[in-house]
């Protein structure tokens, strides 16, 4: 009778340690372990091998499972029939199905679950030691299951998205990161076009201007860097600084055109997605571009500043007149619709 305890709690208790096991390895994060991996520990860095192959692992622990499952199954059957004899053999089957499911199953996959770290790390060298074991019998299911196999995303950006919506929720993600985190996803969703200051808003000089003449404009002058035309705004030449413009009235230099002043200026197409524009930027280290429309004009001008507040929200400072330039340019071209709509009125009430 002893001997029939002994052997049905090794089987209920091989059982659970292999479902434990394997729920843990399931559980513990793929980020997670490369974290690990970089303590350069033994755990960690055959818990990494582990984690990159995982269906040579799972193959092993089905196996061992079963083995305990099934042969530790017929063993309690046959010991069960020689001590009760065969009139309780039914009742044993029962009895022990039941702890397998409890026992071996059911509790072992929670505890697996929600220590998947732990019980990871102490079982990845062992694991490692299975699989070089049964190599041959490894290799020979691994293919048979190949074609049943798919390459699935480490992780999408959805799930990023999610993942750090919950930390949020967790307390682990300050709402200030979540919200840096999704506006990332959010670059190369939207256009230069979407956050460019539209040309109805731009400040810029003739080229062929002194500086004398435009003493007051310079004075009067928040943006550090100024757009410089030729013949008309689609006609834009180069860029010059506000501060070189002050040093030149400081000297008297007033004859002075701004031509002598300009520098290259970048171009970019309306329809380049932020995250590229950013790359440009750092790139070419530039802080302004001129956005072209399709037919080589003006649409407006994007800034480094521009792009940076589709991450951290507006930047505004004690200089900035209008908030938001592109709200303006909409405000202003309302107000004109306005203005026509009521000179057609007065018109048609005069007739």
């Amino acid at each position: 009778m002893t001997t029939l305890i002994i052997l049905a709690l090794a089987v209920v208790i091989g059982s659970g340690l292999f479902s434990g096991i394997e729920a843990a390895l399931f559980a513990v994060p793929h980020s997670r372990v490369m974290v690990l991996k970089e303590q350069k520990t033994k755990s960690s860095l055959a818990l990494f091998r582990i984690k990159d192959n995982m269906q040579r692992a799972i193959i092993v622990i089905v196996i061992a499972n079963n083995i305990v499952n099934i042969v530790g199954s017929i063993f309690v059957g046959v010991i069960a029939t020689q001590v009760l004899g065969s009139t309780w053999i039914g009742l044993v089957s029962a009895v022990i199905t039941l702890l397998i499911i409890i026992f071996g199953e059911i509790l072992p996959k929670t505890i697996g679950e929600n220590n998947a770290e732990k019980i990871s790390l102490a079982v990845a060298q062992p694991i490692l030691y299975m699989i070089r074991i049964l190599s041959p019998l490894v290799w020979v299911l691994e293919r048979l299951t190949k074609r049943f196999t798919t390459v699935r995303k480490m992780i999408s950006e959805e799930e990023l998205h999610m993942l750090s919506e919950l930390g949020h929720l967790e307390g682990s993600i300050e709402e200030d990161e979540r919200d840096l985190i999704h506006r990332v996803f959010t670059l190369n969703d939207i256009t230069a076009r979407d956050i460019m200051t539209p040309r109805t808003q731009m400040v810029a000089f003739q080229r062929d201007a002194h500086v004398g003449e435009i003493r007051e404009d310079i004075f009067d002058l928040v943006n550090s860097r100024l757009p410089v035309y030729g013949e008309d705004y689609d006609d834009i030449v180069g860029l010059c600084y506000r501060r070189n413009l002050l040093i030149a009235l400081a000297k008297d230099e007033d004859s002075r055109t701004i031509s002598s002043f300009i520098q290259d200026i970048l171009y970019v197409s309306e329809n380049i997605r932020v995250d590229d524009l950013l790359q440009l930027f750092l790139e070419r280290r530039e802080h302004i571009a001129i956005v072209k429309d399709e037919f080589e004009g003006t649409s407006g001008l994007v800034t480094l500043e521009d792009v940076l507040e589709q991450l951290v929200g507006e930047i505004v400072d004690e200089t900035d007149e209008v908030v938001d330039t592109r709200e303006e340019a909409k405000r202003e071209a309302g107000k004109s619709d306005l203005v026509v709509e009521e000179s057609e009125e007065r018109l048609i009430t005069e007739e």
